[in-house]
């Protein structure tokens, strides 16, 4: 026996050393890959006559995370798709798009969006409106793809000619909410969830108390999902020149018209006028050689990559430390935390260190806080809202750009804006408060353990391994009540309304930024531009630099984004077993998620959870 032990043992260690041998071989490899691209710094040349080839493989951010080389590393060895990893900054795109419509290098675009990921609506109609503006210069725009989803699909109505692969098909399903219910698995666990909340419409807690959805939340819910897909349908309906029932027919009409073409999805396509052609990659690439030209090999047509047109363009944001006035411009996004937080997540001192950045240079004049965010922490929305009033009274006025969402504790953090600048398919409001924890006393008790003892107080006795008293049931609900209180408020005090005006939209009911618009909630429809216009209209500049301001990152952190931004690919060979199982994991785990998030000190929270769900 100890013969055997002793071999699976020098197994183990044998292959333990194997993998940590690969994996330090792999980061050396990329470190010398850096290091001479370091060594050979060249000036990226446009080709003249190339089409500018806007590749959005990855997720459309507002800001890009610093890159995690080990993470990356990982991911490659454990085959798990890079584009699912991959951030792209929704203004580089959009940069990228109106340089290249006055480039006289540039005469075309293709559009690569294939491995495009699901996206918030905003961001593709800022995207979209920067195409549109693109085809004013008489240049074209082309699209090609196996398959489209939604996503890819409203960007790729853009193109002047847009192609399909034969055996390919568009995946036009609409728009849903819909989530995983624990209500009778939580019983079974014999686990007490106590739950408080302010708003009728507040539906985060509604998983932990039922097994299905409340006919309010039904009624909220489809109210602004049928605005954000009317919203869909009708601009690519434009676009297309075809009727909204050729997007979005009904589940009769979509039959037949399969069963019309033997069901073929791209041949259905085609007939309802989705695509102009349907060619095969090769047949597109011999297409866009034949229509923008050929590379020196002539292997495939003249291009430039997205990344490598952004390199040899000028950046976005260019100003210098001296001389002009400035407007700051800060972007936040993610779930909202008590603390200092990475990128990606708004952190309540992160965040408010920024703005207080801001309120510090005399050469900022007004600042255009960018925000996508979904909510989460009572106390540090609060906190970042302080300083956006602290730069209210210096005189520097705040223009709040709203992103794919701006909800519950965004909104409570916009709410003290000088304005507010919201997309028209932007979801705002929820504004409603809720705690939340649970005890596992009958859970111990199936197990033959009790809790008991001796304190010197009522309140000694609260844990979550024994009953919830009714006493501090009654206190946590107060709690709640008066944090909602501060809310209707806080909100009544920025949008100079009542606080019974406010109280009659809040409820936690979620709106769009039409609807917002239309309740005062926000002051103007559209998107940074637009809100970059209004913060120098208020602090009356007639020029001015745009100044970013970001986390400072450490040595390391600068040293790896460096690293991965011009690191290559290693390993191909996917090891993930089922996609079905990784499929139903990614369900349970991104409704969890926010879970792990909580980390309000007085554990009430301003969050929205069907905010963060919608992506096309």
């Amino acid at each position: 026996m100890r013969v055997i032990k002793w071999i699976f043992r020098a197994i183990a260690k044998t292959i333990n050393f194997t993998r940590l041998l690969v994996l330090n071989l792999i980061f050396l490899g990329v470190i010398a890959v850096v290091v001479l691209s370091f060594n050979s710094e060249e000036t990226i040349n446009v080709p003249q006559g190339a089409a500018l080839n806007l590749d959005l493989s990855g997720q459309i951010v507002e800001e890009r995370r610093p890159a995690d080389p080990f993470q990356e590393i990982s991911n490659e060895v454990f085959g798990k798709d890079p584009n699912e990893f991959r951030e792209i900054a929704l203004s580089d795109v959009i940069h990228a798009i109106r340089f290249a419509q006055s480039d006289n290098r540039i005469t075309a675009l293709v559009l690569s969006l294939e491995n495009l990921q699901g996206t918030g609506m905003n961001k593709l109609f800022e995207i979209g409106d920067a195409l549109e503006k693109f085809k004013t210069s008489g240049k074209k725009i082309y699209a090609y793809g196996d398959f489209y989803s939604q996503s890819q699909y409203y960007l790729a109505s853009y193109a002047d000619n847009l192609m399909l692969n034969p055996q390919g098909a568009i995946a036009l399903q609409g728009l849903g909410v819909y989530r995983l219910y624990f209500k009778s698995a939580i019983e079974k666990l014999d686990i007490t969830p106590h739950v408080f909340k302010v708003g009728t419409y507040k539906s985060f807690v509604e998983p932990y108390t039922r097994d299905s959805m409340s006919a309010l939340s039904k009624e909220a819910n489809l109210h602004w999902l049928n605005q954000l897909w009317n919203a869909y349908v009708s601009q690519v309906a434009e676009r297309r020149k075809v009727s909204h029932d050729a997007i979005s027919p009904n589940i009769d009409s979509y039959l037949e018209r399969l069963k019309a073409v033997q069901g073929d999805q791209a041949a259905y396509a085609k007939a309802s006028g989705l695509v102009d052609e349907l060619k095969s990659s090769q047949e597109a690439r011999q297409f866009l050689m034949a229509n923008v030209g050929e590379n020196a090999a002539g292997s495939d047509y003249l291009q430039i990559s997205l990344d490598s047109y952004l390199g040899a363009i000028p950046p976005l944001f260019n100003y210098q430390e001296q001389g002009q006035d400035k407007i700051a411009a800060i972007f936040a996004s993610g779930q909202i935390m008590n603390g200092e937080q990475p990128v990606g997540v708004i952190g309540g001192d992160t965040l408010s260190h920024l703005l207080n950045e801001a309120l510090m240079d005399s050469q900022v004049k007004a600042v255009v806080l960018r925000l996508d965010s979904p909510g989460g922490s009572a106390f540090a929305s609060e906190q970042v809202r302080q300083q956006v009033l602290a730069l209210k009274a210096a005189n520097k006025p705040v223009v709040v750009s709203m992103s794919s969402t701006s909800a519950s504790g965004g909104y409570w953090i916009a709410s003290a804006a000088n304005e507010i600048v919201a997309s028209p398919v932007t979801l705002t409001g929820s504004i409603g408060i809720f705690g939340m924890f649970a005890t596992v006393e009958n859970a111990l008790a199936k197990m033959g353990i009790t809790n008991d003892g001796v304190g010197t107080h009522a309140l000694s006795s609260v844990d979550i391994t024994r009953p919830l008293p009714s006493y501090m049931k009654q206190i946590v609900q107060l709690s709640i009540e008066n944090v909602y209180q501060q809310f209707i408020n806080v909100v009544a005090q920025g949008r100079k309304m009542t606080p019974a005006q406010v109280d009659s939209l809040a409820q936690g009911r979620v709106w769009t930024g039409k609807d917002a618009l239309e309740k005062g909630l926000v002051d103007h429809l559209g998107g940074f531009d637009v809100a970059m216009s209004r913060a120098a209209n208020l602090a009356e500049l007639d020029a001015f630099e745009v100044k970013v301001i970001r986390p400072e990152l450490s040595v390391r952190e600068q040293f790896m984004a460096d690293l991965m931004a011009k690191s290559a690919q290693f390993a191909q060979q996917s090891l993930v077993s089922s996609p079905m199982l990784r499929q139903i994991l990614n369900a349970v785990n991104e409704q969890a998620a926010p879970l792990a998030n909580f980390n309000d000190p007085k554990g009430i929270y301003a969050l929205c959870p069907a905010c963060e769900q919608i992506k096309l």
